[in-house]
């Protein structure tokens, strides 16, 4: 199977720069298509992220940073996500307590641990 450039950087989560900088000092072969773009054999791509996640003081070595400030993006949100709820969920509690209505309660019972 061939990638195109960008489906190469797609699919290894390297800068398109990196994997042609790779083409053009012959780390790995491509070829040209008719319409010009690049060609790269799975099995290249492989050698590539594997010398590249093997160069620790590479420029290419965080190839997986973009990854992981994505996902950190995320989680952030879904702790925003969860504290609203959780935030919610104790108003309408504070709420139903003030109101006198039964059932939850948010006083304190001597001696009841949680």
């Amino acid at each position: 199977m061939s990638y195109t450039l960008e489906a190469a950087a797609t699919a290894t989560g390297l800068n398109q720069t990196i994997i042609l900088r790779a083409i053009n000092d012959g780390t790995i072969t491509a070829t040209k298509s008719e319409s010009d773009d690049w060609l790269i054999e799975a099995a290249e791509l492989q050698r590539l992220h594997a010398s590249v996640a093997g160069d620790v003081g590479d420029d290419a070595a965080p190839s997986a940073q973009p990854e992981v400030d994505a996902l950190g993006h995320e989680i952030e949100a879904l702790l925003r996500q969860a504290g609203l709820r959780l935030r919610q969920q104790f108003d309408e509690l504070h709420r139903r307590d003030a109101d006198g209505a039964e059932g939850e309660s948010l006083a304190f019972v001597p001696g009841e641990q949680r």
